[in-house]
């Protein structure tokens, strides 16, 4: 005998391990040597609680630094480009003080400006919508993370998938800044080219007018030149005129 069984029989304070009922030929009887189903259920319910408000702060943790991240790399890709974005302002307007013809090529600086600004816009915001649309339960990458028992294995898992993540929406910005350059390049030139093309209009409507002035300078001279021949004559003629006159002793004087 011993333990809390007398003769394989349960006694009644031996923790209900045998309720009305002996333990005879049964090895699990006594206390201690199994726990309630009751008991059980209530610390497996408290177990699966706890790892749920786990992997929900990480889950927001994750979110959270998704976004500083994303902010802090979206303002370096702005100031990047705003820096080349004055550079290139600076270019235009160098080239806007000098002549060609006589004449500025006037580039519109304000629409570069305006270009910019619609490239910042979609810069802001661009990495941390991706990664917010990404770092979500219902994703089946991150709920697989999130499955994941062993704390240390997860969180490599997870720091992993974030990383991934975060490249692949860096690669997607790099991809919609060179969209937009190219759609502001390709604006800009056709601007540049007009305003050259306006400049050599004007300048050949302008050789153009010079030309016809010369020529009607030309015809002009030609004219008085016909005339001068023609009043020459006449004068020559009254010259003549007044010499047989005045051989004829008539003075008519002058």
């Amino acid at each position: 005998m011993g333990g809390c069984c007398i003769g394989d029989c349960c006694v009644a304070n031996c923790g209900f391990c045998c309720v009305f009922d002996c333990c005879i030929g049964k090895s699990n009887c006594c206390v201690g040597e199994h726990a309630t189903p009751s008991s059980s259920s209530s610390s497996k319910k408290h177990q699966e609680e706890d790892h749920a408000a786990m992997i929900a702060n990480e889950l927001a943790e994750m979110r959270s630094r998704s976004a500083s991240e994303a902010r802090r790399q979206e303002e370096e890709v702005i100031a990047e480009t705003n820096k080349t974005m004055e550079e290139f302002i600076k270019w235009i307007q160098d080239e806007n003080k000098k002549q060609y013809g006589g004449r500025s090529l006037n580039i519109n600086i304000e629409r570069i400006k305006e270009l910019n600004e619609n490239l910042r816009k979609k810069i802001v915001g661009f990495i941390g919508k991706r990664l917010n649309d990404k770092i979500v339960d219902t994703n089946p990458e991150v709920s697989t993370i999130l499955n994941e028992r062993d704390n240390s294995k997860r969180k490599k898992n997870f720091d992993e998938f974030y990383q991934a993540r975060m490249r692949d929406a860096i690669r997607e910005l790099i991809v919609a800044i060179e969209i937009s350059v190219r759609e502001q390049s390709d604006s800009i030139e056709r601007e540049i080219q007009n305003r050259i093309k306006e400049l050599n209009n004007t300048m050949t409507e302008e050789t153009r007018a010079l030309e016809d002035l010369k020529r009607l300078k030309e015809q002009e001279n030609s004219r008085v030149a016909e005339k001068q021949v023609e009043y020459m004559y006449y004068i020559n003629l009254c010259d003549i005129m007044y010499d047989e006159l005045k051989i004829s002793g008539l003075d008519i004087g002058r």
